[in-house]
């Protein structure tokens, strides 16, 4: 199997939607004689900076000297920055001699269960095999979906489990309030294990993982934001003190220092070294979450995808006094009107697209419609190439930033070639 025809094989499982549940993957991993318990892991789950915070944990494991696997969804640059170690992506040649072995077992379980197996379970067996083969000393495990029923919840107690920002979203499959959410992000909480989060988590959230943490008789680390001293919060980076760490932190906007905070407690936790999570922390970059593509003209790409991303979107675009020309795409699936409100705005003109070859898009037509209660200049257009240079031409004309957001799904498709286009 090539490369090629691995990727064809795994992307054309996503037919078969999102399925939460463990059985498939429990049965899928039997045959493969459970390689995920041969393995130590640091889960995180929650719905908005997970990958930041699971990066930075990488990192931070690296430079303390450990082989560190790293499993994130979705990518941005390339399917394999999904599996990573030591920070290299998984090779091609890898991918697609594991993509073969586990696809002659999926018949096999599929036969048995009278189910079928998603991607995700599918890429998850191949990164559990791959990271036991390879021996990793720990693995930084995001979670998928939610938690409670999500594939990479067949683990043994992890190391650390940390949950990030809890907000509303996949209401359809996790449930329609905060504590209903929660309850499935915190079924990832093992017995006795350690778990940490922010402060600043949504109170409803925090009451609920406190409560499943007393359940699991586990220990809580909540971690402090206001603790944090000397901060300087710039446009596209920030520095801080906190638990006499010193960080620079080269991911923009403020909510990432929330997020840093919770990477630092949970390190320091684990016993890792000052001078490696120093080191972890200011090597830690991460496409698509307030990327900057340009800084002359500013291009900002961010796949603020749901509500509370969007939010902090912008909190960003109001610390910073900036009015963008907006380019938008989204999930139908999404609060579109929630997202267009905050973000429309607060833009100068809105250029609404349809994310390629996903049938969860919204149409540039329905988004345009929303972003017209907002803002006076909007318009959608049809293909990426054209909604690109139409959106550039616009900001370079009124001197604004361009910003490129509302899909992860749409930030994987255009970042290279919005890179491309502002070298010229």
């Amino acid at each position: 199997m090539t490369y090629e025809q691995a990727l064809n094989y795994i992307h054309s499982l996503n037919r078969f939607g999102i399925k939460p549940g463990l059985e498939r993957i429990t049965a899928l991993l039997n045959r493969l004689n459970n390689p995920q318990n041969q393995l130590e892991y640091i889960h995180v789950a929650g719905t908005n900076g997970k990958g930041s915070t699971s990066t930075a944990l990488s990192n931070i494991m690296i430079a303390s000297g450990k082989k560190t696997g790293l499993f994130i969804s979705p990518f941005v640059v390339d399917f394999r920055e999904r599996i990573q170690i030591n920070g290299e992506y998984i090779s091609k040649a890898d991918l697609a001699r594991l993509t073969e072995k586990v696809a002659e077992l999926v018949p096999l379980v599929e036969n048995e269960l009278e189910d079928n197996i998603t991607e995700f379970e599918f890429i998850t067996a191949v990164m559990f095999t791959f990271f036991a083969e390879q021996k990793c000393d720990v693995v930084v495990l995001e979670v998928g979906l939610g938690g409670r029923l999500d594939s990479t919840n067949v683990i043994k107690k992890p190391l650390a489990t940390v949950i990030t920002k809890i907000a509303l979203d996949h209401i359809a499959v996790l449930g329609d309030t905060i504590e209903k959410i929660a309850l499935e992000k915190c079924g990832i909480i093992k017995c006795g294990s350690l778990v940490v989060t922010s402060a600043l988590q949504n109170k409803t959230a925090l009451e609920v993982i406190k409560n499943v943490a007393e359940e699991q008789n586990s220990r809580l680390v909540i971690a402090d934001v206001l603790k944090v001293s000397n901060l300087i919060l710039e446009p596209f980076s920030s520095q801080f003190n906190y638990n006499n760490v010193n960080v620079r932190v080269n991911l923009a906007g403020e909510h990432q220092v929330e997020n840093m905070v919770t990477v630092i407690n949970t390190a320091l936790e684990l016993g890792i070294p000052v001078n490696a999570i120093e080191n972890g922390v200011s090597k830690t970059v991460f496409p698509a979450r307030l990327e900057v593509i340009s800084k002359s003209p500013l291009v900002i790409l961010d796949g603020a995808h749901n509500e509370n991303g969007a939010e902090v979107l912008a909190n960003y675009l109001d610390k910073h006094s900036l009015t963008p020309v907006t380019l938008l795409g989204m999930m139908a699936d999404k609060n579109c009107s929630a997202v267009v409100q905050k973000i429309a705005s607060r833009s100068s003109a809105v250029y609404t697209i349809k994310v390629n070859g996903n049938p969860r898009s919204q149409t540039a037509e329905e988004l345009a419609l929303l972003a017209k209660e907002f803002c006076a200049k909007v318009e959608a257009v049809m293909d990426y190439k054209t909604a690109l240079e139409v959106a550039a031409k616009t900001a370079i004309e009124q001197n604004a930033p361009l910003l490129i957001c509302g899909s992860l799904y749409l930030a994987s498709d255009i970042r290279q070639m919005a890179l491309n286009y502002f070298k010229k």
